[in-house]
């Protein structure tokens, strides 16, 4: 199983592909493995994550604002307006340039607080409330800290305690199977990801299908992936029919 199936479970995104591939999992018991590389890679990818909300949002928002304020005359202890919002669309398009150069934290994560900010002031200002750069800072520290919070909780009770739909499952790696991956155009970790499920199948004897939600770099190619080295590759959503 591929990192972006667990990252979607964990962030609650591609619900119906995810619930599918559980429900055939569970209705015919059949295993659900991650490897150690697929696990690491999580847990880097969450604490990116989480470091990039805590840290970076979390100090560079109020900050934007005070900044964009003080160019355009306006006073900090004026109550936040649509001129604000306006400057948060500036600074998050700056976060998903940021975030898609550098892979340094998800997406997905830097979009729900984005939401949840823009529904917070846009229904403040729809209700004639209002409220100042200080009080919206200590309501985001709130959101943050309950955000990364459930992030954290969600990747212990997947990974961690295992008490999901997943197994986590040590795999001797072999640097001659990673290579002939690697060899059709499948970087790291990705060629680690799916030598670890090949190396499972050939040593399992059990029929083993690599489940990713990577289209552009795995998928469109598991036709030749499974010509050359004997692994299909498949959307959850079709996983199960592979293996009858």
């Amino acid at each position: 199983m591929d990192t972006n199936i667990i990252l979607s479970e964990i962030l609650g995104e591609n619900k119906a592909r995810i619930e599918q591939m559980k429900s055939d999992s569970s209705f015919h018991k059949i295993n659900s493995y991650i490897s150690d590389s697929v696990e690491n890679e999580v847990e880097k990818k969450i604490r990116q994550a989480t470091t990039f909300l805590g840290d970076v949002i979390r100090i560079t928002i109020p900050g934007h604002l005070l900044e964009s304020r003080q160019k355009s005359g306006i006073s900090p202890k004026d109550s936040l307006t649509s001129f604000d919002i306006k400057c948060l669309e500036e600074l998050f398009s700056c976060y998903y340039n940021y975030i898609k150069e550098t892979k340094f934290g998800l997406l997905s994560a830097i979009s729900v607080i984005e939401e949840w900010i823009i529904s917070f002031l846009g229904n403040k200002l729809n209700e004639g409330l209002t409220i100042s750069i200080e009080d919206f800072q200590t309501k985001l520290v709130e959101k943050l800290l309950e955000l990364t919070s459930d992030i954290d909780s969600l990747f212990d009770y997947l990974i961690t305690f295992e008490k999901s739909f997943v197994t986590k499952k040590t795999i001797p790696l072999d640097t001659r199977v990673v290579r002939s991956v690697n060899a059709l155009r499948i970087h790291y970790p990705d060629c680690t990801h799916i030598a670890s499920a090949i190396i499972h199948q050939f040593n399992s004897k059990e029929k083993t299908v690599f489940v990713t939600l990577d289209f552009t770099s795995i998928l469109n190619k598991k036709q030749i992936i499974s010509d050359q080295l004997g692994i299909m590759c498949s959307d959850p959503l079709y996983a199960l029919h592979h293996l009858l």
